[in-house]
């Protein structure tokens, strides 16, 4: 009864390493600005996956519809990286939102 009990314990413990080790990013979304017509997103990852994540990024100009896109990135575990996209039309002066989204779409 107890061995039984042991095994299933350290088949547990194993599985949840390898749930850990094979998890994705954990990205955070650290900054988002324009500059000129580039709307830029800086992601960092904070977890130990690697993987894709996208940026979807709102731009939001004095008038007119906002303008959206997405661009997908890279990034490796507890690395940093800046994703840009250029928007057409941009003078740098518009209002940028951005969200990382994991898994991309």
């Amino acid at each position: 009864m107890m061995r039984g009990v042991i095994s299933v314990l350290a088949l547990v413990a194993i599985g949840a390493l390898f749930v850990h080790s094979c998890s994705g990013p954990r990205p955070r979304l650290v900054s988002a600005h324009m500059r000129g017509p580039v709307a830029s997103a800086t992601v960092r990852n904070e977890g130990p996956g690697e993987g894709e994540v996208e940026v979807e990024f709102r731009v939001q100009g004095r008038a007119g519809p906002a303008v959206t896109k997405s661009e997908k990135a890279s990034i490796a575990p507890h690395e940093e990286v800046v994703v840009e996209s250029r928007i057409d039309g941009a003078r740098g002066d518009e209002r940028v939102e951005a969200q990382v989204v994991y898994p991309p779409r």
